[in-house]
């Protein structure tokens, strides 16, 4: 067979339909915010640092482009896989990038964290916000406050699992840092701190655990031999290997394990898998306007 002759098989294998009998009901992996399940409400529960992981923990990360972005190297994840060989741990990281407490555009249909930390029976879930928040300055400050009581308030007071309210973690802004070309940390560090004292009041209030993520890479942000961002406000590779060995320390004081290439690889992998299905590429066509069948050829 030419070439032409072979391309035309390989099309015709890549969109026919399954053969009768073979063809699988997708439809239960799907979910969107016209139907997918929510929490039920429950009393809360205190959180207290160091934690001790259940076996079988399941753990989800939300809030901004810091966790966002923390999937694509690994760090945090593998040093608790690391630490619990045999606590069959799962971790989903559900952050987006630019979220607030209170604020998290979607595509249309695209269900809400609540329902996604409901759909994944979140037991413990860790929130970095304050970043974007910051921008309103010591005016907003008041509003932050309020607005972080209510989240707060709301997070740790459903039953994602279907049994209790989760554990629950808080996480401050990282400091920004001064960079060829930007005075990031001069422009931002004192907003950044004014925030994550809020943070820190209300999550003691609210009898959730802090990390003080800004205090602790403070000084590490002032080393002026490397950097550890790519912008003043992002971090890079070694950043978040520091960040993530901050975040490991803080919440369940333990030995930092050796770093383990093979398991910070298979943790990448799962992530990017995982945001292949948290977030597919075209979400008008998963979740919005054009979901539905359209004949032999679907979008």
């Amino acid at each position: 067979m030419n070439t032409i002759g072979n391309l035309a098989l390989i099309i015709l294998v890549l969109v026919s339909p399954p053969l009768l009998g073979e063809e699988e009901d997708f439809r239960k992996f799907a979910m969107f915010a016209e139907n997918a399940k929510r929490a039920k409400t429950t009393t809360p529960r205190e959180t207290k640092l160091p934690l001790t992981l259940d076996k079988k923990e399941r753990i989800a990360l939300i809030g901004n482009t810091l966790f966002d972005r923390m999937r694509n190297f690994g760090h945090f994840e593998a040093l608790i896989q690391k630490a619990h060989p045999k606590h069959e741990i799962i971790l989903r990281n559900l952050s987006w990038s630019a979220d607030e407490i209170d604020l998290q555009p979607r595509p249309a249909n695209f269900a809400d964290i609540e329902q996604h930390l409901t759909s994944f029976g979140s037991s413990l879930i860790i929130a970095a916000f304050g970043f974007n928040e910051s921008f309103a300055g010591n005016e907003g400050k008041k509003d932050f406050e309020t607005r972080f009581f209510k989240f707060l308030n709301d997070l740790k007071s459903k039953t994602y699992d279907g049994i209790s309210a989760p554990k629950v973690v808080i996480v401050s802004p990282i400091p920004n840092e001064n960079v060829a070309g930007v005075n990031a940390a001069e422009m931002n560090n004192a907003n950044l701190k004014t925030y994550t004292d809020v943070m820190k009041k209300v999550a003691m209030a609210e009898k959730v655990g802090f990390v003080n993520s800004y205090q602790y890479l403070l000084s590490r942000m002032g080393d002026l031999s490397d950097d550890l961002t790519i912008n003043g406000c992002h971090l890079n590779e070694i950043g978040y290997l520091e960040f993530s060995e901050v975040l490991f320390q803080s919440i369940f004081s333990k030995s930092i394990p050796p770093l383990d290439k093979d398991v910070r690889a298979a943790v990448i992998e799962k992530n990017t898998q995982h945001f292949f299905r948290y977030r597919p590429l075209n979400t008008f066509y998963y979740t919005g306007g054009r979901r539905g069948s359209y004949g032999y050829l679907d979008f």
